[in-house]
C-alpha cells in the first residue's frame, strides 16, 4: 500500500521516548523527513536522518519558534504527533496539588499549544494532519494510572473532538490514538505483580510494541486515511472494548 507520504514533514512533538522515537523510524521509512521535538534527545542516539528541536512545550514561545524555524528549513509542515506525556500513579489522597497541575501542563496544555501553532501552517498549505496521543485511561479512569493522568488524557480526546469539529478544511485531519500497556520505560518501572495482573486482563496476552502503535499513527497521518477525522483509534490488545 503506498501511503504517498514521501517528502512530507513530520514533527514529533516530545518524541524523544519510545513510542516518539518508534514513529520517528516507522515515518522514516516512508521517506518523510522527520523532526523530533523535546527538551532533550534522550540518551541514544537518534536515527540518521531526524532532525532535533530543543522544545519546552508548556511555553508558548518555544512552541512557536518550533514551528517558524521548522517550516522556514523545510519550506513546509505537514503532520503533528502529539507524543509528550508524563506519568504517574499516586493515588488521589496522597497527590499534591503541584502534580496535578504539572500533569495537565504537559499532557493538555502542550497538545492545545501545539495544535494552536500547527494549525495556521496546515491550513496555508490545504493540507495536514495532527495526531494526539490519548491513552486507554483517558477511557476507563485509569486501570494502573492516577486519577490526574487519567483525566488528563480524557481532556487530549475531548480537545481532539472540539479542535477536530473546528478545523473545517477536506485537507486536514485531526485524530487521536488511545494506546493500552505499552513496553516503554514508562512502563518497565511498573511493579511485576501488576504488569502480570493487567497482562493477564489482555486478550491478546501481551503489552503492544511501541511500533504497534506508530504503524497507526502513521497509517492516520497518510492519504489513505483521509476520511479519518475527529474519531480515536483504541490500540490495546482487546483490554478495552468500547
Amino acid at each position: 500500500m503506498n501511503l504517498e507520504l514521501e517528502g512530507r514533514v513530520v514533527v514529533l512533538a516530545g518524541g524523544a521516548g519510545g513510542i516518539g522515537r518508534a514513529c520517528a523510524a516507522a515515518f522514516l521509512e516512508e521517506k518523510v523527513q522527520v523532526v523530533i521535538a523535546d527538551r532533550e534527545a534522550g540518551p541514544a542516539p537518534l536515527p540518521p536522518g531526524v532532525a532535533f528541536k530543543a522544545l519546552d512545550i508548556t511555553d508558548p514561545g518555544s512552541v512557536e519558534t518550533l514551528f517558524r524555524e521548522t517550516a522556514r528549513e523545510y519550506g513546509r509542515l505537514d503532520i503533528l504527533v502529539n507524543a509528550a506525556g508524563i506519568y504517574s500513579a499516586r493515588p488521589i489522597l496522597a497527590l499534591p496539588v503541584e502534580e496535578w497541575e504539572q500533569m495537565f501542563r504537559v499532557n493538555l496544555r502542550g497538545v492545545f499549544l501545539t495544535c494552536r501553532a500547527v494549525l495556521p501552517y496546515l491550513q496555508q498549505a490545504g493540507w495536514g494532519r495532527i495526531i494526539n496521543i490519548a491513552s486507554l485511561a483517558g477511557q476507563t479512569g485509569g486501570l494502573v494510572a492516577g486519577a490526574h493522568y487519567s483525566a488528563s488524557k480524557a481532556g487530549v480526546l475531548a480537545f481532539t473532538k472540539s479542535l477536530a469539529k473546528q478545523t473545517r478544511s477536506p485537507g486536514i485531519t485531526v485524530n487521536a490514538v488511545n494506546p493500552g500497556p505499552v513496553v516503554t520505560a514508562m512502563t518497565a518501572d511498573w511493579p511485576r505483580e501488576e504488569a502480570d495482573s493487567l497482562t493477564a486482563k489482555i486478550p491478546l496476552g501481551r503489552f503492544a510494541a511501541a511500533r504497534e502503535v506508530a504503524d497507526a499513527i502513521v497509517f492516520l497521518a497518510s492519504a489513505r486515511a483521509a476520511y479519518i477525522h475527529g474519531t480515536h483509534l483504541d490500540i490495546n490488545g482487546g483490554l478495552f472494548m468500547d
